[in-house]
């Protein structure tokens, strides 16, 4: 039988207290009549609360919804924090003075962030301007040209080109990337790669670009990488298709905030940011102590492999699987691996004071005793407008919003009206405790 929800709830300020202890509990509060599946103490769980539930959830949540199973599985979680809430209120949790606290701060920042949601809607451009842009430029709004692709990973040119010969002589693509490619992620599923887009910002533009000028099933390469050297494939490209005004006001704000002539300005002022520095890739293994580093260079010079003598015995995680290979370091960019740990800067001096093929002396780092082998040598090169064309309308397009953000937030503050009261100002910054 129904049952309509009716004064189940204490109160309705209670249902935004629960906002701080469960996020979930949102939707499940007070202050809305529903059809009641489960009560629970002076609260329920109803049919609306279930769905605001799966929308906030978004994709995942409504897709709960489509099937008998789904629907189960978010009532019963539901039912588990309805419960919770209520033993909270029951204990009169909501009540101690730094819940209260906690409560009024998310009130405050719930409130704060969908006003921006809603008045610094599209950077600050109306629906008018946008929907003109639109009417304006529609048949060049069209989604980008995306690529299929497979790739065999290796870690140097050589191999690379030996990958290729094979493909050319008949190999079968999908097995030489599973026996071959350094990238084990991609190996298990035939070399296949996210779909690409010509604005991809993960692979170097002339791989790009080379990737959307090969032929169709024809494998290409050898091409370089932050990762590597890779042999490519291209098994499909899927044409563009014009935009609706919806999906094209991301591409038609950007166009409205980079220009192109500011673009070429902004690239011309910031050249030397977006040249290639000279890089290196090295082999790394990690020890924990001078003695063991020298074990390690003195079964290098007796002809082992430092792969093979990283996957033995080097302490560091991150590259002891891929036999210690760091495929790029550039001067003057520190790698994550090595940041905030001072161990940057001694890493990029001895790699850059070694030839291809040398060999470090055991040298201390923060986490232990490191010995490097340099594998080869990249030369800088000067950038060219089009090859990094993304990446300034990328830089552009963040300097404009922040620009446009602090306009925003000048008008208001101009509005509302602030008086600093700068004697007390003052007052409290002096008053710092001993």
């Amino acid at each position: 039988m129904r049952t309509e929800r009716s004064e189940l709830c204490p109160r309705q300020k209670t249902t935004s207290m629960a906002l701080a202890l469960f996020v979930v509990v949102f939707i499940f509060g007070c202050g809305e009549e529903g059809t009641v599946l489960v009560n629970v103490g002076g609260g329920a769980v109803t049919v609306e609360s279930l769905q605001r539930t799966a929308a906030l959830l978004g994709d995942q949540g409504l897709a709960q919804t489509q099937t008998s199973q789904g629907r189960e599985q978010l009532l019963d979680k539901s039912i588990q924090v309805e419960v919770l809430y209520q033993a909270a209120l029951a204990a009169e949790i909501d009540k101690l003075p730094d819940v209260q606290a906690q409560l009024e701060q998310a009130a405050r920042d719930v409130i704060i962030s969908n006003f921006l949601r809603i008045s610094f809607a599209d950077y600050g451009f109306s629906e008018d301007e946008l929907f003109d842009y639109y009417q304006k430029h529609a048949a060049e709004l069209v989604s980008p040209t995306q690529a299929n692709i497979r790739h065999i990973l290796t870690e140097n040119e050589a191999e690379a080109g030996r990958v290729l010969a094979a493909l050319q002589a008949g190999a079968d693509f999908s097995q030489l990337a599973a026996e071959r490619s350094a990238d084990r992620m991609s190996a298990v599923n035939g070399g296949r790669l996210p779909v690409v887009r010509p604005d991809n910002q993960v692979l170097p533009p002339n791989v790009i670009q080379a990737i959307f000028s090969a032929e169709v099933g024809k494998p290409f390469g050898p091409l370089e990488s932050q990762m590597g050297w890779h042999v490519f494939v291209v098994d499909a490209y899927a044409p563009g298709k014009p935009l609706s005004f919806d999906e094209a006001k991301p591409q038609i704000i950007m166009e409205l905030l980079t220009p192109e002539e500011e673009i070429r300005a902004y690239y011309d002022a910031h050249r030397d940011e977006f040249d290639r520095p000279d890089a290196v890739s090295l082999r790394y293994v990690l020890s924990a102590t001078r003695q063991d580093a020298e074990r390690v260079l003195a079964r290098l010079e007796t002809g082992e492999d430092l792969g093979k003598i990283a996957r033995e015995v080097s302490l560091d995680a991150a590259t002891r699987d891929n036999g210690g290979l760091i495929p790029k370091l550039y001067r003057g960019k520190p790698l994550p691996l090595f940041a905030g740990t001072g161990d940057e800067k001694i890493v990029e001096e001895k790699a850059f004071s070694l030839k291809p093929g040398g060999v470090s002396e055991p040298f201390e780092l923060s986490r232990g005793w490191a010995v490097i082998q340099v594998l080869d040598f990249t030369p800088g090169e000067k950038s060219r407008y089009e090859n990094v064309h993304t990446q300034a309308q990328s830089r552009l397009f963040d300097t404009r919003v922040r620009e446009r953000e602090q306009e925003f937030y000048d008008t208001l503050e101009k509005n509302l009206g602030v008086i600093r009261d700068e004697e007390a100002i003052t007052a409290y910054l002096e008053s710092l405790p001993e």
